[in-house]
């Protein structure tokens, strides 16, 4: 068997490392096409006491959102409903499956 070149090694390495990189940021950045609207709660359904079923929300135009979710958010159920009752907006970052709208997060 014949030795590798060590310049033929090291390329292999950098080619791997770059794939590596790119896998991991990938990955990490699942919600990198996530799109945002900001408005009022209109519904808050819960699933359980952390997670939330649907909310639905209205934005500065009128516009209304019906989301669903895949998993905790980022707010309770209750603290979504503290926003309702106090009439204080709500920041959703969500994705587009299909006709769905996936609220991924949520933010003050």
């Amino acid at each position: 068997m014949g030795k590798i070149p060590p310049g033929a090694a090291i390329a292999a390495i950098a080619a791997i490392a770059v794939a590596t990189l790119g896998l991991l940021l990938s990955l990490g950045c699942g919600d990198a096409g996530a799109q945002q609207v900001r408005g009022q709660v209109i519904e808050v359904v819960a699933r359980n006491f952390t997670e939330l079923e649907s909310l639905r929300i209205r934005d500065k135009a009128g516009q209304e959102y019906v989301f669903t979710t895949e998993g905790f958010v980022g707010f309770t159920p209750s603290h979504v409903k503290e926003h309702q009752l106090l009439g204080q907006s709500l920041l959703v970052s969500y994705i587009r499956r299909g006709d769905t709208l996936v609220a991924v997060s949520l933010a003050d």
